[in-house]
């Protein structure tokens, strides 16, 4: 690991512009590769910046510039907290999350760049602080930008919402899943789709699947997440198909009671508890060996993270669940953003990665365009990129909210694209 000084690192992230390749990269310690043995880089890019100044003395010409084409974004680097001139693990997991999006948003801008597209790109650093946050929503950086895409953590942007000058000025809510209705920032852009877009999709996908003679289960557990889930589920599932036969049920044994024998029977549960699930499971397990029973599962989007292999009828019942990501990863143009990323900066790269290049080349096409006024434009321009969706609806409070998930299915031993 090599070391950096503080002030180099702190230079170096936020005084950048789009108009030069970037080099190096904090690693985010969820990559699935080349951990360890890798020297940790941090993106240098000052000559970036002195190149930038030539052309552009001061704030004024700059803007002439690039009037229309100046973006914020608003990363929690939190660099103030490196101590010494040593980065350590620690920095390095503080940084990932900020780096991956900004690494990935950066590809993004450069791929319009190469297509004739220039922009002015402020990369400026939240800290996860509420007075800094105050302080760079009144700055001239962001009075100036044509969009703002951060900051990240819920309270970071309710902070900066409250205090931005310009409310006219989009402002991206790029990772956080909070629902919008929290924030009441009507300029707000959530890309995220919320918990009530993921239980929606769940329950059109339950009507679809329903057949005459199926029985659907709606089972309810006391974890957090199961009942967050299942919070008007069943209402969404009527909404979607008005004849079904369904039932809600807070045990295994109600469970057992409502079971057809005859047709299939779609059960539907929300708990991330591991006991939970696994009680399910043995449930269920029991019932098609004891009478030959056919069962459908549908659960929660965070069951992607959870490894079913100690399960090994799990794909029976071909589980279903929703996710924000439509991520193909055999697809030609996945593959050649990792390699690009890759050689750009030593590592592979993170739904982080993917999910700020998706930004930069979906708001960057609109800005060529539109121009300003985006926000007229964007529940008509849908989006499909690498890994995310854009499908808006508008809300006159809360602002513009994404609806977009995929539904995946498990086979093998993963959740994978229908």
């Amino acid at each position: 690991m090599k070391n950096f000084s503080f002030l180099f690192a702190f230079a170096c992230i936020l005084f950048v512009s789009s108009c030069a390749p970037k080099r190096g990269v904090l690693r985010s310690p969820d990559y699935q590769g080349n951990i360890g043995g890798k020297d940790v880089k941090i993106p240098n890019v000052a000559e970036d910046k002195v190149a930038e100044d030539e052309n552009a003395d001061e704030s004024g010409k700059r803007s002439a510039k690039y009037v229309g084409r100046i973006i914020s974004l608003v990363l929690p680097f939190q660099l103030h907290q490196i101590s010494g001139e040593s980065l350590i693990d620690t920095d390095i997991k503080r940084s990932a999350l900020a780096l991956d999006f900004y690494q990935g948003f950066q590809l993004g801008l450069e791929e319009l760049a190469g297509k004739g597209s220039n922009f002015y790109l402020n990369v400026l650093d939240s800290k996860d602080d509420d007075f800094q946050n105050a302080t760079l929503a009144q700055s001239e950086d962001v009075r100036e930008a044509s969009l703002i895409v951060g900051p990240v953590y819920p309270k970071e942007i309710k902070t900066f919402g409250a205090n931005l000058v310009n409310k006219e000025v989009l402002q991206i809510n790029p990772l956080a899943a909070t629902m919008p209705t929290e924030f009441n920032l009507p300029n707000l852009v959530s890309l995220t789709p919320p918990i009530r877009s993921h239980i929606n999709a769940i329950a059109l996908e339950v009507a679809r699947q329903y057949r005459s003679g199926d029985v659907i289960i709606i089972y309810n557990t006391s974890d957090a997440d199961g009942k967050q889930f299942l919070n008007g589920m069943l209402t969404a599932i009527k909404q979607s198909k008005s004849v079904v036969e369904i039932y809600s049920v807070s045990s295994i044994a109600e469970m057992n009671e409502k079971l057809s024998a005859t047709g299939t029977n779609l059960i539907v549960t929300g708990s991330t508890d591991k006991f939970q699930i696994k009680t399910l499971l043995g449930n269920l397990d029991l019932k098609v060996k004891e009478d030959y029973y056919s069962f459908k599962l549908f659960g929660h989007p965070l069951w992607s993270r959870y490894d079913f292999d100690v399960y090994p009828g799990f794909s029976n019942y071909t589980p279903t669940i929703t996710s924000e990501s439509h991520l193909k990863s055999w697809s030609a143009k996945a593959k050649a953003f990792r390699e690009t990323y890759y050689t750009q900066f030593g590592v592979n790269p993170s739904d982080n990665s993917y999910k700020g290049y998706d930004a930069a080349i979906y708001f960057g096409g609109l800005i060529d365009k539109y121009g300003k006024n985006l926000q007229d434009h964007l529940i008509t321009e849908p989006f499909s990129g690498l890994y995310s969706a854009y499908k808006f609806k508008h809300n006159d409070t809360w602002g513009f909210s994404n609806d977009a998930v995929s539904i995946q299915v498990y086979t093998g031993n993963s959740f994978d694209l229908r």
